[in-house]
């Protein structure tokens, strides 16, 4: 027969086991929030990473035609 300590201690185990499963769920359930509410985020900053190095392409090409423009003319002006 079970005393009271065996019973207690029987409930110990089972609060503690209780208690893990309630905490994993929990944490599941918060990543799965967190992860629904990043997804828009990540789609938004993965967006403006792009456009971010469309512009960056285009001022450099920008920058190196227009040095290129400006030795032309030092040249022919005989600057340098």
């Amino acid at each position: 027969m079970l005393t009271k300590k065996d019973l207690q201690e029987i409930g110990k185990v089972f609060d503690e086991r209780l208690e893990q499963k309630l905490d994993e769920k929990l944490e599941q359930k918060l990543e799965d929030k967190l992860e629904q509410k990043l997804k828009p985020i990540k789609k938004d900053l993965s967006y403006l990473r792009k456009t971010l190095d469309l512009a960056i392409k285009n001022y450099d090409e920008r920058e190196v035609k227009l040095n290129r423009r400006v030795t032309r003319i030092e040249d022919h002006l005989n600057l340098h």
